[in-house]
């Protein structure tokens, strides 16, 4: 089965809109693909329909950004119904929504007034019709010093250590495991291995119903590790791309290309396929 369980589109930070997403699927021959945009469901109106017409499974799914002892820790929710529709729901991704605007419009002013680079919010806004990241921020930085990669600029300019940098506003852990499994999500620990101030021991005393195992930035030791958790905790094991759809892109993987044990991943496709 070719599949992915992670991916984004520019619902949030990811290059690709939905249809173009959706092309790529049917190019690279999925049987299943989950749309995990940053704290929006948005993508899935359009997602939706198109993979269904083409043959591919589709899970609605959402990449909650929450917060433990400092540091970003993200949770991967899969609906297997529609109550990602719900009003409340959503409202709840509004103010996440606005929040995120809010921090984009800090971090330009800094960006001026630290090192003189000029961005244009409006701009960035236009771009994108979802949640606004440093994913998205760093694009337009980038354009603007041509001379470093990517990834430099991102981290030159945008990183924690930076002073343009504005933490985000976040639900804590416990409040979106709580959020997701009140909307009846099934919950899943997203890439373990770039937490640096949370254990993975630490993080699995919270409810998550499973743990990303399967990674493009893992190593061996780190995928064996993560497996070995899960199992004996009796949780469900996930493999995704991360993809964002970006060149040369050193974070994440492309479409469907985590390797990943078939057998593995059975416990939860049932939950969402017949």
């Amino acid at each position: 089965m070719t599949l992915d369980l992670h991916c984004h589109t520019t619902h949030s930070d990811g290059r690709l809109t939905p249809e173009a997403l959706h092309a790529l699927a049917v190019k690279k021959k999925l049987s299943l693909l989950a749309l995990t945009d940053h704290d929006t469901v948005a993508g899935h109106e359009a997602l939706k329909p198109l993979l269904e017409s083409s043959g591919i499974t589709f899970i609605p799914g959402i990449e909650l950004t929450t917060a433990e002892n400092g540091e970003s820790i993200h949770i991967l929710g899969y609906f297997p119904d529609d109550r990602y529709q719900d009003p409340e729901f959503l409202a709840t991704l509004e103010h996440l929504f606005t929040s995120r605007n809010t921090r984009m419009e800090k971090m330009i002013h800094l960006l001026k007034e630290h090192f003189d680079l000029e961005i244009d919010y409006a701009a960035l806004r236009a771009k994108s019709a979802g949640v606004l990241t440093r994913a998205n921020l760093a694009q337009a930085v980038h354009a603007k010093v041509p001379h470093l990669t990517y990834n430099e600029a991102f981290m030159k300019y945008l990183d924690k250590s930076s002073p343009a940098y504005v933490p985000n506003v976040r639900l804590s852990v416990k409040e979106g495991l709580d959020l997701l499994h009140q909307y009846g999500a099934v919950a899943i620990l997203a890439h373990p291995v770039i937490y640096k101030k949370n254990s993975l021991e630490s993080l699995l005393t919270h409810p998550f119903d499973g743990v990303e195992c399967y990674y493009p930035l893992n190593d061996e030791a780190m995928t064996l590790t993560s497996l070995k958790a899960a199992r004996e905790r009796n949780l469900l094991i996930t493999a995704g791309s991360d993809y964002h759809g970006i060149p040369q892109d050193v974070k994440h993987g492309e479409l469907a290309s985590t390797t990943f044990s078939p057998e593995d991943l059975q416990p939860f496709l049932q939950r969402f396929t017949p």
